[in-house]
């Protein structure tokens, strides 16, 4: 009987650890650290240009907060974050894995100019 406590109890701690593991590399991603991310980049932009596509940013991206952030569109593998500057005026699109990585940060005007159409 202990044995199969045991076993039971070995199989349930596997089997939820394998569905937990797996889970991250599927569904949905979290919304709060994607937009971190995007806003730490922004942050990180105005100290230099870290080869995206708008280059440095001017230092009022600092003061952007988490508010200013929103999610236009969810693919397969990214996520696309618009971003509004309101001391500048300026709005920025940062394309994001579902990792959380920064893949790129566009100028929406010139987003607009390579995608065809707005979001």
């Amino acid at each position: 009987m202990k044995v199969l406590i045991k076993l039971a109890a070995i199989t349930i701690i596997v089997f939820t650890t394998s569905v937990m593991a797996h889970s991250e590399g599927h569904g949905k991603v979290e919304k709060s650290k994607i937009i971190q991310a995007a806003q730490t980049s922004a942050k990180a932009l105005t100290f230099k240009d870290k080869g995206m596509s708008v280059g440095k940013l001017d230092s009022s991206w600092n003061k952007v907060t988490k508010d200013n952030f929103t999610v236009v569109e969810e693919t397969r593998d990214a996520v696309l974050l618009k971003a509004t500057n309101t001391q500048n005026n300026q709005t920025l699109l940062f394309i994001i894995s579902k990792a959380g990585k920064v893949m790129d940060v566009k100028d929406e005007k010139m987003f607009k100019n390579e995608h065809g159409h707005s979001h």
